[in-house]
């Protein structure tokens, strides 16, 4: 909220007299309580600042400017209504107190604070503008300190060698400390709403060479489940607790405490907090000291004071209040401590994180060859939280990113907490270092860090190959994403971010993702010794500073520049700008009977002529040859044409660039031969793309799908599962499914001839000693996905094992040993195989399970909807909506019954019966709802009879909007799948009719 009245802070004439005495009352008021301040020994604020109240509820205009009134000033142009901050203005140094309230007030918690902000004025104005939103002001004022060079000096500091709490910008003069100097008149105080701007309006101008003081007291409210100091409730040891904690990316600072808030202006900031004395107060750097306070109704409260941090931007500052407890080591001398809930802790739940931070640390200070900065760092898990923010010093994870129980063998988490982790220690230097100048560029913080988190995560744990756990973890995801027509650059134009809103989209697969693939990609091509050199003196360059994507590629020129071992065709920039400012995929065609390599769009674009340079990497006859530029769109490449039928070429080894390949038909043939022969010959990556961009090529229409179904011939000989997870993925594929009424009975044949050799090697591993395999993140991370296309083409041994595996759970309900990573599978065939009993148990597990274990229920939903029973289905179907399920359940259960061949009709029917339902309990979410179910049902609807009956009652049961909408939907689906039909029907069909003739099945 902002001031009272939208034209600012004002009072009348014939109010002036009254306003004289009120103010002498308070300010007696304010001296007795400063007294009351004095004693209680709380630490002065580096700059103090008189007339603080403790009272939360003390919010009168104690503001110390005065002004007629004005009309309001909202409507006129000013530099508020620019969404970037003028630069006249820059903060040096913030002195905050915060004080949240642990006892909720009228259902909120109440936040008051001081801060006093020191800033220097580099261009004369009459205007202070900064951030500020949701929060009241009860003091303003504005003074004086005078010219620079008075107060400060300035020293070249050199990064690796700065201390906590010491800037390289300006550090204060011991001999002469700054002075407050006189107050400058502030004329209107007002909330521009539009950009969430505090507008001081002066009585004169500021003078260039400056400094200031900017003081102000304030309160707010904490907030639940969004950017800004959030007030968490949770459970510890059965009882219930709060806590609060920041979470202030990208622009949610300003909710917290006025300010500049735009990564490009840091300044240091020495922060005190005011909590409950059974609390602990955290923040970015050590606390320095703790004293009490005395409230003015008598409650004593601590005050928690930390040293003052190095030059950084507002969204990394943190502040965290919480009654947790932590386990801790050190680090090169330095402490670490992760922090949780008590329960947590005690049973050993952080152990692993704790165990893996402090080597991670030194890697990468090692790789990077700057030393951490700080002297402390602190990780806390938050119950309930959402991802994980790097703030320098407090980071903070969602509690399950933190916490690995080490009796869960069967679980990828530990992989997981090794890969967030390390990308947000790779913030560390990549984001809180050296930072973006506008959001615009994210992808220098958010791209780095998550092509650091895989090196990390790799070092920890060298089972954890990067190039396989990035392709599976990442690229193959960013690849799908990528080919679809409303993806975006890696980079933006300044001007695309319109206002506040455009920020926070920015931060999704393509910065995340793409991103990394970017920076792996680099560094494939400079090698990885050239570029970590360059990437140092990126890092070095910018310490405490920003920087934009230009900076990046110029720093590491410079180190290209001064070696003659790596030859670009191009500058870094022009090469790296023909990617991070273009959307989409490219696709490389190589012609091996001509020696013609070209380049497109795999998202035909007529109205692109775009050219990406590109570095392809390839092999021919197994040996690896020197990288290729591809710098137009065709190029003829004499060595890449061959003509005996042995010889084969393949590009992008090890999948190192961003981009999908095609070939000419004899050379898909020749790899389809190679395959079969040998496999090995090829990097395993290299056929989990090849196969990968086959079927991407196929349903894109650059290939046959017969092309790509030769590359699967010699399945029965391979033994990596990340290979079978591809290929099983394009063969279920709900869009266009293999599988279909007329072909399953050949699909059957070819697929079980080839996945029983693999199927039986893991089934016996399971059978004998499944923990042999518990810290194998590939094994766990697919092999659902081989015991789903396994079971669902029927190989009994698959059956088997899940009703035995099942069995023994039924047999033994409080002890399920059945491996996480093949729940999903073994819940949805041996209930499909059982009967009533079966269902029943899974039912009664679903209705006592942990509700905070978000798997296990989704697991046990998917499960109970496999049933063969119609009648069971009918019920499930009665059950959710009767128990007043959440609405995204009801959709998960509706969906999951309508992709089961003998639900799908049973799902229709309870739809239409159930409509006034479904329709209250979905109200809120009708769009997406309805969206997702119409979607499954058009793609599924295999008659004329029930699709006529769809549009029939779509018509009668919706509005126009809505039923046009839904409509539209539900013939695109119906037409694509009756088109994809008739192709699997005829030459699809026929492939598979020649291909099984050998299969004894």
């Amino acid at each position: 909220m902002g001031p009272k009245t939208s034209s600012g802070f004002y009072i009348s004439r014939t109010s002036a007299a009254l306003l004289a005495l009120l103010v002498a009352v308070l300010l007696l008021a304010l001296t007795v309580l400063g007294a009351l301040y004095a004693r209680s020994g709380a630490p002065d604020l580096a700059i103090e600042a008189p007339g603080i109240s403790s009272d939360i509820d003390n919010v009168t205009s104690s503001l110390t400017f005065t002004g007629d009134p004005t009309p309001d000033p909202t409507e006129r142009p000013g530099i508020w209504n620019n969404l970037r901050l003028p630069h006249h203005l820059v903060p040096v140094h913030y002195d905050l107190e915060l004080w949240p309230r642990v006892i909720p007030v009228d259902n909120e918690y109440p936040l008051s604070g001081q801060v006093n902000i020191t800033i220097k004025c580099l261009e004369g104005t009459d205007i202070v503008l900064l951030h500020s939103y949701k929060l009241n002001f009860s003091r303003a004022e504005l003074k004086l300190l005078g010219k620079e060079e008075e107060h400060y000096e300035s020293v070249e500091g050199n990064s690796q060698q700065l201390q906590e709490g010491i800037s390289t910008d300006t550090v204060k003069r011991g001999s002469k400390p700054p002075l407050v100097g006189k107050s400058v008149r502030i004329k209107s105080m007002w909330l521009s709403e539009l950009h969430q701007y505090l507008v001081l309006e002066l009585d004169g101008q500021l003078e260039a060479g400056s400094l200031y003081l900017l003081e102000f007291d304030y309160n707010g409210i904490l907030c639940e489940g969004e950017t800004g100091l959030q007030f968490i409730k949770y459970t510890d040891f059965n009882e219930t607790k709060v806590m609060f904690v920041s979470k202030l990316e990208p622009t949610g600072a300003r909710k917290v405490y006025p300010c500049f808030d735009e990564p490009a202006l840091k300044a240091t900031f020495k922060t005190r907090i005011v909590h409950n004395s059974s609390y602990v107060a955290l923040s970015n750097m050590a606390e320095i000291a703790v004293a009490e306070r005395q409230d003015v109704d008598g409650t004593i409260w601590s005050v928690t004071s930390f040293n003052t941090t190095v030059k950084m931007s507002t969204y990394i500052t943190a502040f965290v209040v919480c009654d947790f407890d932590f386990v801790s080591t050190t680090e090169k001398g330095k402490q670490i401590r992760i922090w949780a809930r008590k329960e947590v802790v005690q049973k050993g739940y952080a152990d692993f994180a704790l165990n893996i931070l402090g080597p991670i640390l030194s890697y990468m200070e090692n790789l990077l060859n700057i030393s951490y900065t700080l002297q402390k760092t602190d990780l806390v898990a938050i119950p309930f939280g959402d991802g994980a923010m790097e703030n320098w010093g407090l980071m903070t994870f969602q509690e399950p990113s933190l916490s690995y129980n080490p009796e869960e063998r069967f679980s990828t988490l530990k992989a997981y907490i090794c890969l967030i982790v390390s990308h947000e220690i790779g913030h560390q230097w990549f984001g809180n270092l050296v930072t973006m100048k506008w959001w615009n560029d994210i992808w220098l913080n958010e791209g780095f860090a998550s092509y650091m988190e895989y090196v990390g995560a790799s070092f920890i744990d060298p089972r954890l190959k990067l190039n396989e756990l990035f392709i599976v973890h990442s690229l193959q995801l960013m690849f799908e994403r990528d080919k679809l027509e409303v993806s975006r650059p890696l980079s933006v134009e300044k001007q695309f971010i319109k206002n506040g809103d455009n920020i926070l989209p920015l931060f999704d697969e393509v910065t995340y993702s793409k991103g990394a693939a970017m920076i792996r990609m680099v560094t494939n091509f400079l090698t990885e010794k050239l570029f970590n050199k360059g990437i140092s003196s990126y890092l070095k360059t910018f310490s405490f500073s920003n920087a934009d994507q230009d900076d990046l590629w110029n720093s590491l020129q410079m180190v290209i520049d001064d070696q003659d071992e790596v030859v670009l065709p191009a500058s870094l920039k022009q090469i790296m700008d023909s990617w991070t400012w273009k959307k989409g995929l490219p696709f490389i065609t190589l012609n091996t009977t001509t020696g013609v390599m070209t380049q497109s769009n795999l998202v035909p674009d007529t109205a692109d002529n775009h050219t990406w340079i590109v570095p392809v990497t390839w092999m021919k006859n197994g040996l690896q040859q020197p990288t290729f530029w591809l710098d137009n769109r065709a190029k003829n490449v004499p060595e890449m044409k061959i003509s005996s039928d042995k010889d084969w070429i393949i590009l992008n080894v090890n999948i190192t660039g961003y981009y999908r390949v095609d070939y000419d038909e004899k050379n898909w043939n020749r790899l389809a031969q190679l395959l079969e022969k040998d496999p090995k010959v090829l990097p395993v990556v290299n056929r989990v793309q090849l196969l990968e961009d086959a079927f991407v090529l196929a349903n894109f229409g650059h290939i046959e799908y017969e092309t790509a179904l030769n590359l699967t011939k010699y399945l029965d000989n391979e033994d990596e599962i990340i290979v079978w997870y591809t290929v099983v993925k394009y063969i279920l594929s709900l869009d266009k499914p293999l599988v279909t009424y007329s072909s399953f009975p050949l699909i059957k044949k070819y697929i079980l001839k080839r996945i029983k050799p693999i199927f039986h090697h893991f089934s016996s591993v399971i059978r004998r000693n499944v923990e042999e395999t518990a810290d194998d993140y590939f094994i766990h991370k697919c092999i659902n996905t081989l015991f789903k296309a396994a079971c669902t083409f029927g190989l009994q041994e698959c059956l088997d094992l899940s009703k035995e595996l099942y069995a023994k759970w039924i047999n033994n309900p409080s002890n399920n040993t059945i491996p996480e990573s093949i729940r999903w599978s073994v819940y949805c065939y041996a209930i499909a195989e059982g009967g009533e009993e079966e269902w029943e148990f899974a039912w009664k597990k679903y209705n006592t399970s942990n509700t905070d274990d978000v798997q296990e229920t989704d697991r046990l939903l998917h499960g109970l909807s496999c049933t063969k029973e119609p009648w069971i289905l009918n019920r499930f179907l009665q059950n959710i909506m009767e128990i007043e399920s959440p609405d995204h359940i009801v959709l998960d259960v509706l969906q999951n019954v309508i992709k089961n061949e003998i639900g799908r009709h049973i799902a229709w029917e309870f739809m239409k019966e159930n409509w006034e339902r479904i329709n209250a309990l979905v109200a809120d979410n009708k769009e997406h709802v309805y969206g997702a179910i119409f979607s499954t049902l058009g793609r599924k609807a295999t008659s004329d009879l029930l699709f006529q009956d769809m549009k029939l009652f779509i018509n009668s049961a919706m509005n126009s909007t809505e039923s046009n909408d839904v409509q539209h939907e539900l013939e695109t689906q119906r037409n694509a799948s009756i088109e994809w039909n008739s192709k699997m029907n005829t030459r699809i069909f026929g492939w598979f009719q020649k291909n099984t003739e050998d299969a004894d099945f």
